[in-house]
């Protein structure tokens, strides 16, 4: 047994046990004056051989992880700090050498602490996202996320640790989750989703995991605590009343049962964060931008030619899993998401065809592509793929109702189809920015029909909802100078000049330069 005072690899010498868990026991050594953490294998804590060898295997895989990773929220491992160490008594010891973490973990933060506030929960989710934005791109996802496995440093920076549990994103691994092999078990009662019990964890897995450990943090209550209704939703919300509805929103969205009803990768949750922050708007424009789905996909693909020819070698070596695994799908979308967004809108508009042979009801790339036919002036197919988007989703897909809705008036002038799918859109979201730009087209319908009072009062509701939505003040101050209120119109057209000059749709475009001349004037 590893005792205090010793000298491992006549490098590290042991300063004082710090603890025991259930599969490893952790030292304070000192490595040429530099205090780190050594972390040993327990394999006595083992009954099987099988078992033992399963640990073995996960404890080594910790360390090439770790050793790969490069980021301020991931302990720093070297890439020889994993080594075994002959001990007469105990036999053969695993040993994981890592930088020592000052502060304590946000389990024993929350025994001496008040719930968060709505400022820290965004700060500190801000900063996980990012940690799992780091770890997601290099293909790994954690799996056992929760307050314990979260240290809080004395700067204030979060670090993410124990990656005795993660878990590669590999082609073969997604094979077998897509035919119904299982996978390795990892359990964090009231943390693990749902999936994760079936042995069968995806990246979003750890977005759920997230999701419970804010609802933790900002309730000072464990997940288990709380109730759930019908749809097996955490009846948490008013047990933190500092956490403002956007921000409820998106931990609610996280914490989705099914993982593609989940943010599908870690930039979307620091988008809606920048919206919940006040620091941006998440969706201001009627045009919105594709979803992306799983991060496997993303940071990973060089030029648009590589990418099809990674597309097109996933359809001939993976055909036998044709249609059976929704995750090649999700790769092939993410494919297609980088694509629209490098503005290559034609490789998009194959890419996301070729996903939806995979899947031919995957909603969300339906609505991709739909976006990107838009793009290339292809208004019958975004029509009919919004429309595809929408029939495919129980609920509606509120971002494709308003897409459709904005076709209706923009290319069709079918005023009563936009305004009866933007009115059945309103119910379906939650998002604040998306509901405003809702109200927003309703209001620009029925200013197109002359009826103001309604075009008001929709307008009116859509600035509540989101103050800097400068097109809703453009259709605003028009309804305001058909009612013969100059002063007010003139303050809304003051307002519209703000619109984004990065926003060229169109009618945005028209109603800025009458803003300006109205000003003019």
């Amino acid at each position: 047994m590893i005792e205090p005072g010793q000298i491992l690899q006549n490098r590290y010498r042991v300063i004082r046990r710090l603890g025991e868990g259930g599969c490893g026991a952790t030292f304070e050594v000192e490595d040429a004056g530099t205090p780190k953490v050594l972390k040993v294998l327990l394999l006595d804590n083992f009954d099987e051989r099988e078992t033992k060898e399963k640990a073995i295997a996960l404890f080594q895989q910790e360390a090439r992880v770790l050793s790969r990773l490069a980021h301020a929220g991931i302990p720093k491992v070297e890439p020889d700090a994993y080594f075994t160490w002959a001990d007469a008594a105990a036999g053969t010891q695993h040993c994981l050498v890592m930088e020592k973490i000052e502060g304590q973990n946000l389990r024993e933060w929350l025994q001496e602490n008040p719930p968060i506030s709505q400022e820290r929960a965004i700060s500190w989710l801000k900063q996980l996202a990012e940690i799992l934005r780091e770890v997601h791109q290099q293909e790994y996802f954690h799996r056992d996320i929760k307050p314990a496995n979260i240290m809080l440093k004395p700067d204030g920076q979060l670090v993410l640790i124990d990656f005795g549990a993660v878990r590669q994103v590999t082609g073969t691994y997604l094979a077998k989750m897509g035919v119904g092999r299982e996978g390795t078990q990892i359990l964090s009662p009231g943390y693990t989703p749902v999936e994760q019990y079936e042995a069968r964890a995806v990246p979003q897995s750890d977005f759920f995991a997230l999701g419970r450990t804010f609802v933790h943090l900002l309730t000072g209550n464990h997940p288990l605590d709380f109730p759930k209704n019908e749809r097996q939703e955490l009846l948490w919300r008013e047990h933190a009343p500092a956490a403002r509805p956007q921000l409820a929103d998106l931990i609610d969205d996280m914490m989705a049962l099914l993982p593609g009803n989940r943010p599908q990768n870690a930039q979307i949750i620091l988008q809606r964060l920048d919206a919940a922050g006040g620091a941006g708007v998440l969706v201001s424009s009627p045009a919105v931008e594709p979803v992306s789905q799983p991060p496997q996909a993303r940071g990973r693909f060089g030029p648009v030619r590589v990418n099809l020819k990674l597309a097109a070698s996933v359809v001939l070596g993976l055909g036998w899993l044709w249609v059976s695994s929704p995750q090649i799908a999700f790769n092939i979308n993410e494919i297609g998401l980088k694509n629209y967004l490098e503005k290559q809108y034609k490789s998009a508009e194959l890419i996301f065809r070729l996903a939806l042979l995979f899947k031919p009801d995957l909603s969300m790339t339906r609505y991709n592509l739909g976006a990107t036919c838009e793009k290339l002036g292809n208004y019958d197919c975004a029509r009919s793929e919004h429309q595809k988007a929408i029939d495919g989703n129980d609920t509606g897909t509120p971002y494709a109702m308003n897409n459709l809705g904005r076709l209706y008036i923009t290319q069709y002038s079918d005023n009563e189809a936009a305004i009866k799918l933007l009115e059945r859109g309103l119910p379906l979201t939650k998002d604040e920015s998306l509901k405003s730009d809702l109200h927003k087209n309703i209001g620009w319908v029925y200013l197109r029909e002359t009826g103001y009072a309604s075009a008001k009062v929709h307008l009116e509701k859509a600035i509540e909802l989101n103050p800097e939505s400068a097109p809703a003040h453009c259709l605003l101050a028009q309804v305001l100078e058909a009612e013969g209120n100059t002063q007010g119109a003139g303050a809304e057209w003051k307002k519209c000049q703000n619109a984004d000059p990065k926003d060229q749709r169109p009618e945005v475009y028209a109603w800025r330069d009458l803003a300006r001349r109205r000003l003019d004037n």
